[in-house]
């Protein structure tokens, strides 16, 4: 591996302090709270719902023809 010059391992070092000073969230914790929050949601996605689709006003009603 070629050897970094003293800029490059300026701006590696200042790399890893601003991942240290990031928060991080287990994922034993940061799961089960996504998890809830999309099955909050679902009702609201019109992929899975629908009904929610129906109200978009921005859906083509007529199906696209090859010819």
């Amino acid at each position: 591996m070629d050897e970094l010059d003293e800029t490059q391992l300026k701006n590696h070092v200042d790399s890893l302090k601003q991942q240290l000073q990031f928060n991080r969230e287990k994922t034993s914790v940061a799961i089960p709270e996504l998890t809830k929050w999309i099955e909050e949601k679902i009702n609201e996605d019109p992929f899975l719902n629908p009904d929610v689709l129906k109200d978009n006003p921005w859906v083509e009603s007529s199906k696209c023809v090859i010819i």
